[in-house]
C-alpha cells in the first residue's frame, strides 16, 4: 500500500476539522422542533436523548431556555474547549445573540428544555414588577429584553386577583390543574405537563387557583 504524502495528509487534518466546525441555523438543528413563531418569539421543544448531541447550531437571536428536569452536560463554543454545564429542574438563563455552539449529552437521561428566542420587543415600560405582591410569584432573572418570574401554587393556594400589562409566555413546569378566573368571563380550567405552554399577547387580569393535588410551577417570560 502506498503511502499518503505528508502535505496530503495534513490537508486532509484541516478539511476533516473543518467539516466537524461547521455549524446550521438553529431551525435546521435536528434537535430543536419549533412549536411556535410570530413577530416577537419563536419556541423551541428541544431533546437531546443520552449519549447524544447537537451540531454547532448559531442562535442569531437573544434567547431564553428552561431545563425540564436536572442535566449534566457538556456545552462548547465553536472554535472553543468544552466546558461543563449543569442544569437543575426548572432552572432559566438568558444568552445574548450572535451565539454558536452545541450540547453534548454524556448522562444516561435525556436532556430536554424549551428556548424561547425574542425577536422584537413590543417597547412597553414598566416602573416596577406588578407581580411582586402576587402570592406564589418571584422574579427570577430580568434584564433589558425580558423579566422572568417563577409562579408556584401548593394544592387550595391562590394568586388573588392581579393584572399582567406585558406580552408574555409562560412554560409549565410541573403536572398540575388550576382554574383561571377573570372579570366577567367563565371559570376555565388548564390541566398541564412539563414544556406545555401558552402565548399571551394581550394585558389580561386573571387569578390562577391550584385545584389538583400537585405543586403548580410555572415561569412567565414577559417582554419589554
Amino acid at each position: 500500500m502506498s503511502r499518503i504524502p505528508k502535505r496530503i495528509f495534513l490537508l486532509l487534518i484541516v478539511v476533516v476539522g473543518f467539516a466537524f466546525q461547521t455549524s446550521v441555523p438553529v431551525i435546521k438543528e435536528a434537535h430543536h422542533h419549533m412549536k411556535f413563531e410570530n413577530k416577537y418569539v419563536r419556541v423551541f421543544d428541544v431533546v437531546v436523548p443520552a449519549g447524544d448531541e447537537t451540531l454547532y447550531h448559531v442562535h442569531s437571536n437573544d434567547y431564553v431556555f428552561v431545563s425540564l428536569g436536572p442535566a449534566t452536560l457538556k456545552a462548547q463554543l465553536l472554535g472553543q474547549p468544552e466546558t461543563d454545564l449543569i442544569l437543575k429542574d426548572g432552572e432559566v438563563r438568558f444568552s445574548k445573540a450572535t451565539i454558536t455552539h452545541r450540547v453534548i449529552n454524556h448522562s444516561s437521561t435525556p436532556f430536554h428544555n424549551i428556548t424561547v428566542e425574542i425577536l422584537a420587543s413590543p417597547g412597553i415600560k414598566e416602573d416596577k414588577d406588578p407581580m411582586i405582591n402576587v402570592p406564589g410569584y418571584s422574579v427570577v432573572l430580568e434584564n433589558d429584553r425580558v423579566r422572568v418570574d417563577r409562579l408556584v401554587l401548593d394544592p387550595g393556594q391562590s394568586t388573588g386577583m392581579h393584572t399582567h400589562n406585558l406580552m408574555s409566555l409562560g412554560i409549565a413546569l410541573t403536572a398540575s390543574k388550576v382554574a383561571y378566573d377573570s372579570p366577567g368571563q367563565p371559570q376555565q380550567i388548564g390541566e398541564f405537563q412539563p414544556g406545555v405552554f401558552n402565548w399571551h399577547g394581550e394585558k389580561r387580569t386573571h387569578s390562577l387557583t391550584n385545584i389538583g393535588n400537585t405543586r403548580f410551577e410555572a415561569i412567565e417570560i414577559e417582554w419589554k
